[in-house]
């Protein structure tokens, strides 16, 4: 059974990596613990700890970032308080807890942004990234990993720049564009290798060894693996050592060679058990399990099935349960207990029914259904009308003198009977009919979808590399050549600003194509990172964004409504900052008996609607308000301008 191969996320806390010797720096600072009675330099120790034992104990790393952030709550210290919390969230990161570590990045960035602390924004946004991308969200991933690159990039971070496009490269490895991927991670592993940065070297040698196994490229897998092994045990990355040998276990596992199989999976069992990395031990375990099934050795494979389907539940790694579903029926069938392996056959169905598109089952099993039943109906008529014959039958032996009565009777009946029973069959035609146009429907819209996600890809792929490639080229004029000429310097900056702003609509338009409804909740998210973008670049201005506790999140819109909405909302803030110089702007959401409105109010100095003539922007709003069937209304003074749109 082929297992999963891991792909190594590499996180960071600020600009500082992990040491080289992180136990040597961890004993240092216990000294300086034991010495110091000052409460502001326990707890920036204890910070320290924390950061520094998520690399080699995640249970004593959680004991002291508990400390450090009593401390900087006591001291209100802010900075130190969001520093703290989001190194909290690395350990449950790396305990494999996903929910609780974006919990405690998002409670982070909040403090982040209060304080205007953009460097510890950016690191937040590539961390969140991370979470998104373990929770199979490829396409919010890449929004927070581009939000990041975008900081690091302009603060010419080049080392952060390089681990933010890995991770970049590890989305375009879900999304299968393998090819552009691996020119990703040739790139880092140059970068990393020149830098002397081995850990990041060995995470990235791991993510290009999963590429090459992709590309069925088995042998340069391997090599890749041992090499990434290599540089790990150099600095004692306990993580990317864990993952190493675990993949190294599951090729060879693939390969039937049980006994190296089993070596390199005990070793990746032992490093994690040590580094308390929880989730992916079990991962390990799952892995020798099914060594140890086919060996044979059934006895040694239930109890960490069994364990596996405890840790897993408790930590909602609901992906890995049908694979430990599966383990576990050979497993009973060898110990004879035919009952055991029906309950987990029927858990293996259960589990991949409810990981399947329940939207598109229930439509099919409705019409299965009324064609069965019509099916149905039909044969109980089909009875009904052989026990009315063998009455007749009999009646006919039985009484002479009623026969011919009778049997007039029974022949009217028959008729009726025929009659009823061919009407029948043509409802039973015209229901099968629907049936089938609805079933063609179905796969019609399937290949629709399929469509859209294939020219989104496009787009991404294709348009989105030439449009970085003509910003990276103006970048290396500006700064390759010493232009003096403030005409094409500033010039030059035009086009790369156009060109960003030309990527961040390209985003938005693959993010409307790759959905065939829009939640309320998705536009709230798609809103409140845009608001996000543009309170950075106005820092003057203050953004409010309000939605009404009335507003169901069961509202869904077409994927065309939801860009027009987006669309004049962008307009109306990009009005109000560009021509307004508002100061203070208001989006709200208010959900009221059958009818969505939205509204977005600045204090800005307002325009005569009476002489003002309506350019792109206005008429833009009112057209896409039109094309939804929406009425959008426009009232200003020069107390501000209030922007009112109906759905």
């Amino acid at each position: 059974m082929r297992c999963k191969f891991l792909i190594q996320a590499i996180l960071f806390s600020s600009i500082i990596s992990f040491s080289q010797n992180s136990e040597e720096i961890i004993d240092s600072l216990k000294i300086e613990l034991n010495k110091s009675q000052n409460d502001n330099v326990r707890a920036k120790i204890y910070g320290d700890l924390t950061w520094y034992y998520s690399s080699v104990s995640t249970d004593s790393a959680l004991v002291y970032g508990e400390k450090a952030m009593i401390y900087a709550e006591k001291l209100k210290d802010s900075t130190l308080l969001a520093q703290t919390i989001s190194d909290v969230g690395v350990v449950y990161y790396l305990r494999g807890d996903y929910d609780v570590s974006e919990q405690l990045y998002r409670k982070s960035l909040k403090i982040r942004k209060e304080i205007k602390d953009f460097a510890g924004i950016a690191s937040l946004n590539y961390k969140l990234g991370n979470i998104l991308y373990k929770k199979a969200l490829p396409d919010s991933s890449m929004i927070y990993f581009l939000k990041a690159l975008d900081f690091y990039e302009r603060a010419r971070a080049d080392m952060i720049v390089n681990s933010v496009q890995s991770n970049i490269a590890t989305v375009l490895m879900t999304l299968k564009n393998y090819d552009k991927a691996l020119e990703y991670f040739d790139k880092n592993i140059a970068f990393f290798e020149k830098n002397n940065q081995q850990e990041m070297l060995a995470n990235v040698l791991i993510n290009k060894a999963s590429v090459l196994l992709y590309k069925t490229d088995t042998i340069q897998a391997v090599f890749h693996l041992k090499k990434s092994i290599e540089v790990a045990k150099k600095v004692k990355a306990f993580t990317a050592l864990g993952s190493a040998f675990n993949n190294l276990g599951s090729i060879y596992n693939d390969k039937k060679d049980f006994k190296k199989a089993k070596e390199f999976i005990l070793k990746s069992i032992e490093i994690r058990e040590t580094a308390s990395l929880k989730t992916e031990l079990e991962s390990s375990k799952l892995t020798l399990a099914g060594i140890y099934s086919a060996l044979g050795e059934f006895d040694k494979a239930k109890p960490i099935l069994l364990e596996n389907i405890k840790v897993f539940i408790k930590e909602g790694v609901k992906e890995k349960l049908p694979l430990v579903y599966l383990q576990l029926i050979p497993v009973y069938a060898y110990q004879s207990k035919p009952d055991s392996v029906a309950f987990y056959t029927n858990k293996y169905i259960k589990i991949q029914e409810e990981m399947a598109q329940e939207s598109m089952q229930n439509i099919t099993s409705e019409l299965e259904t009324k064609y069965q039943t019509e099916k149905k109906e039909k044969e109980i008529l089909e009875q009904r009308t052989d026990l009315a014959e063998k009455e007749l039958n009999i009646n006919q032996k039985n009484t002479q003198i009623m026969g011919l009565g009778i049997l007039a009777l029974v022949l009217s009946l028959l008729g009726y009977l025929l009659y009823k029973q061919q009407k029948l069959k043509n409802q039973q035609l015209q229901k099968e009919g629907e049936l089938k146009e609805a079933l063609v429907k179905i796969e019609t819209q399937n290949k629709l979808q399929e469509q859209r996600l294939t020219i989104s890809r496009d787009l991404h792929d294709n348009i989105g590399a030439q449009l970085t490639f003509i910003i990276s080229s103006i970048d290396n004029l500006q700064y390759g050549f010493k232009i003096n000429n403030e005409k094409i310097t500033s010039k030059l900056s035009s086009i790369s600003n156009f060109t960003k702003e030309t990527i961040y609509e390209l985003r938005d338009t693959i993010w409307a194509m790759n959905k065939s409804e829009i939640s309320l909740e998705d536009l709230e998210t798609r809103v409140t990172n845009y608001i996000e973008k543009a309170n950075i670049a106005s820092a003057n201005t203050i953004f409010q964004f309000n939605v009404d506790s009335n507003s169901s999140n069961e509202i869904v819109f077409s994927s065309v409504q939801g860009m027009n909405i987006y669309r004049i909302i962008q307009e109306a803030i990009n009005n109000s900052i560009k021509y307004a110089e508002a100061t203070s702007i208001k989006v709200n959401f208010k959900h009221l008996n059958n009818q969505f409105e939205i509204s977005i109010l600045d204090d800005g100095k307002g325009f005569n609607i009476g002489k003002v003539e309506f350019g792109n922007g206005l008429n833009s709003m009112k057209k896409r308000a039109e094309d939804i069937g929406a009425t959008i209304t426009f009232n200003s003074s020069n107390d501000g301008t209030h922007i009112n749109l109906k759905i």
